[in-house]
């Protein structure tokens, strides 16, 4: 440990006595170990803000569809009372019917999205009842003309976001029909504004998918898409359990004629793509910290021929071959431990203002850290390998003489 303290010593000596050449060897793998940092923080800030957002935006149902090119049958009320109680841990299922029609009020007509469900999709996002309440399964069984839109989409429609009460109408196939708003949802969230931003507006309305088929001349016993409610953490397995019970009933079985999937399932892909796109961006910063490294060995190199008669001298009192290699490899590892050091609070430093300013959470974990210094070190060792071994070798006769 005496000796080990020595080597220690004897190198930072000589990277103190060599300031300015010290700082510019240590540029190379600051830049390196900042731009490391700085990735990976953003890498995961990104995965936890795309992650949450589609969570947000459903992330507590999964969709259970009929391939038309595969099949011609469709599914139907029966098929979710079949669903719901062979399935008794989930919190239920809708249709899912979108119709692209207009809405008419005092105000103006507006293009609109209507969309035929159940009362259980009051759970879909995240946005909730901000006024009034969502409509009751009564309402959906009497197929009652009532509609739950957005804050949002009321303000434009009627110039308030308290609409409570008031009516609209709905121009859905050629058919209209006037609908009375029961509930208003808080305004979606920023995925969803993003995903929407540069598009044509179209006011989101919900309305029972029974009053729907009623009023439009759906039948409802005719359907394409289910919705599956649960917990997450049972979402997957229920929608592709819901999936196999529909094959078996439609006698489908073997035909990949249904298809099913959550946005667990999206979230995964999601996550894959950023990882990929995470670890293109760390080869990049990597390539940077090789540059860095050969730098050193420059440097390192430069100095082995500085302190030749240094070396003579003491090869020719004894210091063996081992000890002048480990003097200029702690010398190495030093330099590029503190330029890691360095880079690491740099990189945290950067993390912070790119992250805040895009809005993502700011997530740096203690292994990137721990492995970023680490690192630091083995390109040291690795780079510095060269100049020390020439250092190691050189005969003592030759090395004085020069």
């Amino acid at each position: 440990m005496g000796q080990f303290g020595e080597y220690i010593k004897n190198a930072i000596k000589h990277i103190i006595g060599n300031g300015y050449r010290t700082l510019m060897t240590m540029l190379g793998i600051v830049i390196g170990i900042a731009a490391v940092i700085a990735v990976v923080a953003l890498g995961n800030g990104m995965s936890s803000f795309v992650t949450s957002q589609l969570n947000d935006i459903a992330g507590n149902y999964g969709q259970i569809y009929v391939d038309g090119s595969k099949s011609s049958q469709t599914l139907s009320r029966d098929d979710i009372e079949m669903l719901e109680a062979a399935l008794p841990d989930i919190d239920g299922i809708s249709p899912g019917i979108s119709a692209y029609g207009k809405v008419s009020a005092k105000r103006d007509t507006y293009n609109a999205n209507v969309v035929g469900v159940s009362q259980i999709y009051e759970n879909a996002m995240s946005n909730g009842i901000k006024m009034g309440q969502y409509f009751t399964r009564q309402q959906v069984d009497s197929a009652q003309r009532v509609c739950v839109m957005l804050q949002d989409d009321a303000k434009k429609i009627f110039g308030t976001e308290n609409a409570i009460g008031m009516e609209l109408d709905i121009t859905v196939w050629g058919k209209t029909a006037s609908y009375k708003v029961v509930g208003i949802r808080e305004n979606m969230n920023e995925m969803y504004s993003f995903l929407m931003e540069g598009q044509d507006y179209y006011a989101n309305i919900e309305i029972p998918y029974t009053a729907l088929g009623a009023d439009f001349d759906y039948n409802v016993d005719n359907m394409g898409t289910l919705l599956l409610f649960a917990d997450q953490s049972i979402l997957s397995d229920r929608v592709e359990e819901a999936k196999n019970l529909l094959l078996n009933a439609h006698g489908l079985r073997g035909t990949n004629a249904i298809t099913a999937y959550s946005m667990a399932d999206i979230s995964e892909q999601l996550d894959s793509i950023l990882g990929y796109a995470t670890d293109f961006l760390l080869l990049v910063s990597v390539i940077s910290l090789v540059v860095g490294g050969i730098g050193v060995m420059n440097i390192m190199l430069v100095s082995v021929a500085e302190r030749t008669r240094e070396i003579g001298i003491r090869k020719s009192i004894g210091a063996r071959t081992g000890a002048i290699m480990a003097q200029f490899l702690a010398e190495a590892a030093i330099l590029t431990l503190l330029g890691g050091i360095v880079g690491i609070i740099l990189g945290i430093v950067m993390a912070f203002f790119i992250c805040s300013a895009i809005g993502f959470d700011v997530i740096i974990t203690p292994v990137s850290v721990v492995g970023a210094a680490l690192f630091s070190i083995l390109i040291g060792l690795f780079f510095g390998l060269y100049p020390a071994r020439k250092a190691a070798r050189m005969k003592p006769i030759d090395a004085l003489r020069l």
